[in-house]
């Protein structure tokens, strides 16, 4: 979810997590108001805040994006082995402004995102000297639940030469 919130002095984006979104917000001095605002910037920023709404999550950050949803089902196809989406060194695995799988806390424990369930196939996790791999295999099956349909090109898009996704 990212809603942009206008009002007469300030732009407020209330947003999901996603590991860019602090350094985009900072490129415009947008300051953490904590969980319950999320983010504030000055008003003359509020095309800049949709900008970073389309980029990290597809949608422009009007409610409206958001009220209408879908459930996604993601076929795991990893071809473009220059920048692969469904392997990451030390990294939680992001997809089309969703978290799909990561690793959490110290015990570093294998957990899928929220609203995200994997029908075929499941992500695996090697540790190694303090470090881990996160991988989702070939032919996995991911759902992906309460997608916007507005961001499907965006998911489209982001899932090309690493798989195919269909309206569930």
């Amino acid at each position: 979810m990212a809603v942009v919130t206008v009002s007469k002095d300030r732009v407020s984006l209330l947003a999901d997590f996603h590991p860019e979104l602090a350094t985009q917000c900072r490129r415009f001095k947008g300051r953490w108001q904590g969980k319950a605002v999320g983010w504030t910037f000055l008003a003359d920023q509020e095309h800049n805040v949709r900008g970073i709404c389309r980029t990290l999550y597809g949608v422009d950050g009007t409610p409206e994006a958001w009220a209408d949803q879908c459930n996604v089902h993601v076929q795991v196809e990893e071809r473009d082995i220059r920048a692969p989406v469904w392997r990451q060194f030390n990294a939680d695995i992001f997809l089309g402004g969703r978290h799909i799988a990561g690793v959490f806390g110290p015990r570093q424990a294998l957990r899928t995102g929220k609203g995200v369930k994997f029908l075929e196939g499941a992500p695996c996790c090697a540790r190694e000297h303090g470090a881990y791999r996160l991988a989702v295999p070939d032919g996995a099956v991911i759902e992906i639940r309460k997608y916007p349909r507005a961001a499907l090109a965006f998911l489209s898009e982001a899932l090309r030469g690493h798989g195919a996704l269909s309206v569930a």
